[in-house]
C-alpha cells in the first residue's frame, strides 16, 4: 500500500529528531510533525532585545569520542556545532561548603582523594564501579538493549536508591552529601533517586560537561537538517489531533486538528504519553494495562526559571557555567519540600550561564517546583521569581543594578511550549521504587507505533533522549 512517508515522528524534541535523522540516514522518507512554531522541545531558544536564552538545556556530556558526538559524526553534522567545554560539572555551594566537581575523571579522582584522604580507597572503588555501570549501560544501548540493569540484575538492585548506593562505598557524611549534590541533573534527591544517578555522575567525568556555542537550539536544527537534506520534512504548526487506526489494528494515519491526514508505515511518538495514550490513540484501541501503569506514575519536577539579560560578563557574577546552591546539604529535605508545593523560602537555586552564548550576558536561575491543581502560575511565578533574584543576589553578590531583561517561565510555560504534561523537565518522576515502571519501552501495544524521549528508557537529559532515539531507530530498521 502506498503511503506518504516511511516514518512519521510526532513531536520534534531531541529524541524524536534523533530517531528521524537516523531513519532518514538509512534512506527512509521521514516527516516530523510539530504542533509548536519552533522545533527542539526543551532545546529551544528565545530572544529579548540583544539577549538570546537557552530555554532549559545547559549541560551535556559531548566528548569527541563519546556517544553524542559519535551519533553526530554518523549523521554527518558534528562539524556544524561548536562544542565548548564547561568550566566544571557543577560548582556546589551551601552554607559553609563550596566544592567544584571537575568534568574530568583524573582531576575528579585527584581532588576527591586529596580532599577526603581517609576515603581514598572508597573513592577509587566507587568511581571504578561507576565506570563499570557506565560501560554496561552504553553496551546495552549499542546492542539494542533497553536499559542498565543492576550489579546482579535483580529487582532489588535495580530499585536501589542512589543514596544507598553511595552509602555502600562511602562513610564520610560530607562526601556523601557532595556525591549526592548532582541530583538536579535527574530531578530526584539521593534517597528517592534510582542508583542510575551513578551513571549521571560518572558520565560528566568520562565524557565531560559541554555547551554548544550559540545554544542547544542549534543541535535541534542540525538534526532537522539531517532529515530535510535527505528528502524528509520537518513541519511546524502541524498539531496531531488523533491517529486513524487501520483494519489490521495498526496506525494508518496522523490526523491534524484541521482534518488533514498523513499516512506512513511507521509512527514514532515523541510526545507526552498522557497525550499519546489518552487522546491520540482512539479509545477503543487503548490498552487498559498501560492506562493503569500511567495512573500509578506522575510527572517529574518542573521549575520556575528566571532569564536575566545583564550588562557585562556573567562570569564576573558566577565564574562557573553551572552552580548548584542549596540552603543545606540535606538534599532529601529540599526534595520533600518541593513535593509539598511552593513556599516562601528559596532553599535551592541552579545558576547557569553557557560559555559562548549567542547574544549578550545571559544568566538563568532555576528553582524546582511541582505542578499542582489550583496554582495560578501567572501570579505565583512572579512571587517566586522575585525571591529567586533576591536570593541569587545574596549568594553571588548584588548584580541587580545590571539587569536589563527579566523573563520568567513556570510549569504552565514549559507545558505550553513543549507539550510536556505538567511542564515535566525529566519525563516521569524519577524515583527508585518505580524506576522500571517509569521508563516506558520503545515499542507499544500497536505494532507500528514506537515511543522515544525522556518519558521512555532511560529518562531525562539530552544524552538519554538521544539514546532513546538511537535504540528506537535500530528497532525499526531491524524489524
Amino acid at each position: 500500500m502506498s503511503t506518504d512517508y516511511d516514518a512519521i515522528v510526532i513531536g520534534s524534541g531531541i529524541g524524536g529528531l534523533t530517531c528521524g535523522a537516523l531513519l532518514a540516514h538509512k534512506g527512509l522518507r521521514v516527516a516530523v510533525l510539530e504542533r509548536h512554531g519552533r522545533i527542539g522541545g526543551y532545546a529551544q531558544e528565545f530572544s529579548r532585545d540583544k539577549f538570546v536564552f537557552d530555554s532549559s538545556v545547559h549541560s551535556v556530556s559531548m566528548a569527541n569520542d563519546g556517544f553524542v558526538c559519535g551519533l553526530l559524526n554518523q549523521l554527518g553534522i558534528r562539524d556544524r556545532l561548536a562544542i565548548v567545554p564547561n568550566t566544571c560539572t557543577a560548582l556546589v555551594r551551601s552554607p559553609g561548603f563550596t566544592y567544584s566537581l571537575p568534568a574530568n575523571l583524573d582531576d575528579l579522582t585527584r581532588c576527591l582523594c586529596s580532599d577526603f584522604p581517609h576515603e581514598k580507597e572508597s573513592v577509587c572503588a566507587l568511581l571504578d564501579d561507576m565506570q563499570r555501570l557506565f560501560h554496561q549501560y552504553k553496551g546495552n544501548f549499542a546492542t539494542g538493549g533497553e536499559t542498565m540493569s543492576g550489579r546482579s540484575g535483580t529487582i532489588a538492585e535495580v530499585t536501589r536508591s542512589y543514596k544507598d548506593y553511595i552509602r555502600s562505598f562511602v562513610s564520610d557524611e560530607r562526601l556523601r552529601c557532595l556525591l549526592g549534590s548532582i541530583w538536579p541533573f535527574g530531578g530526584s534527591s539521593p534517597a528517592y533517586a534510582p542508583f542510575y544517578n551513578a551513571f549521571i555522575f560518572i558520565a560528566h567525568a568520562l565524557e565531560g560537561s559541554h555547551s554548544i556555542k550559540g545554544g542547544f537550539a542549534l543541535l535541534a536544527r542540525a538534526l532537522a537538517e539531517a532529515i530535510t537534506s535527505r528528502g524528509g520534512e520537518v513541519r511546524t504548526r502541524w498539531p496531531v489531533r488523533a491517529f486513524r487506526i487501520g483494519d489490521a489494528g495498526v496506525v494508518a494515519a496522523a490526523v491534524s486538528d484541521r482534518g488533514e491526514e498523513l499516512t506512513a508505515a511507521t509512527f514514532v511518538s515523541n510526545v507526552s504519553p498522557y497525550l499519546l495514550h489518552g487522546q491520540l490513540i482512539p479509545e477503543p484501541f487503548r490498552n487498559r494495562l498501560w492506562q493503569k501503569r500511567l495512573a500509578k506514575l506522575s510527572p517529574s519536577v518542573s521549575a520556575v526559571s528566571v532569564y536575566l539579560g545583564l550588562d557585562g560578563d556573567p562570569a564576573a557574577i558566577a565564574k562557573d557555567n553551572l552552580t548548584f546552591w542549596f540552603a543545606s546539604m540535606d538534599h532529601d529535605a529540599i526534595y520533600r519540600r518541593i513535593q509539598s508545593g511552593p513556599s516562601g523560602d528559596i532553599d535551592h537555586l541552579l545558576v547557569m550561564h553557557p560559555p559562548g552564548s549567542a547574544g549578550g550576558g545571559c544568566i538563568t536561575l532555576m528553582h524546582f517546583v511541582k505542578q499542582r491543581p489550583g496554582i495560578v502560575w501567572r501570579e505565583e511565578k512572579k512571587r517566586i521569581a522575585d525571591a529567586m533574584v533576591k536570593k541569587a543576589a545574596s549568594v553571588l553578590g548584588d548584580f541587580t543594578a545590571g539587569i536589563r531583561v527579566c523573563e520568567v517561565a513556570s510549569p504552565d510555560t514549559f507545558e505550553r511550549y513543549t507539550g510536556n504534561t505538567a511542564g515535566a523537565l525529566y519525563g516521569f518522576e524519577n524515583t527508585h521504587n518505580l524506576y522500571g515502571q517509569s521508563k516506558l519501552p520503545f515499542t507499544t501495544y500497536l505494532p507500528n507505533l514506537f515511543q522515544v524521549g525522556h518519558w521512555t528508557k532511560a529518562g531525562g537529559g539530552i544524552y538519554n533522549v538521544m539514546s532513546s532515539g538511537y535504540v528506537a531507530a535500530s528497532i525499526i530498521l531491524h524489524q
